[in-house]
Parts: C-alpha cells; structure tokens; sequence
C-alpha cells in the first residue's frame, strides 16, 4: 500500500524568531516530524516566516494538535484528506 502524504504550514512574523520559546516549538516540531516519518523543508523569508512539512497523511490532525499546543496555527492544503475538517483558523484556501 502506498503511503498519503500531506503538506502543513505554520507561518510567523520574522519578529518570532526573537522568540527563543518560538524556536525551540519549530525545533521540536521538526525532530518530531522527521522521527513520524515526515520531511521538514527549508523556511521561506518575506516579511513573514513560512515553514511547510511533508507528513503521514495518518499523522495530520496529530502534528496539527501538537503545532496548536505550542500556540502555532498550522494549516493544509485543500487537496489535503483533512481539509474542512481541521478547525477553520487552520486550513489555508
């Protein structure tokens, strides 16, 4: 059986990162990720920082509930099993 896989996204404003509570969630977040069988990717800067991660479709709503534990919005995209079924603040359109 071939594994799903979907994409979440947590974005910050660039001030976060002066944040050291801030760094240590997205530090935890990507051991943790990496250790369920996820891939963490490379920030990207404007303004804004814009994290994403592939996951185990299987652990979406996992990592999502743990990302919302560290005060962090994570969100999918709507090609995503769990969109419409997260919580409207974290799903992306």
């Amino acid at each position: 059986m071939k594994q799903q896989y979907d994409k979440l996204f947590v974005t910050v404003p660039e001030s976060a990162m002066d944040d050291p509570n801030h760094v240590g969630a997205i530090e935890d977040m990507n051991g943790y990720i990496e250790r369920m069988g996820g891939t963490t990717h490379t920030p990207a800067t404007c303004g804004e920082i814009a994290y994403s991660w592939t996951v185990p479709a299987h652990w979406t709503y996992r990592l999502y509930q743990r990302f919302d534990s560290f005060g962090l919005r994570a969100s999918v995209r709507p090609d995503s099993i769990w969109y419409g079924l997260l919580s409207p603040e974290g799903v992306t359109g």
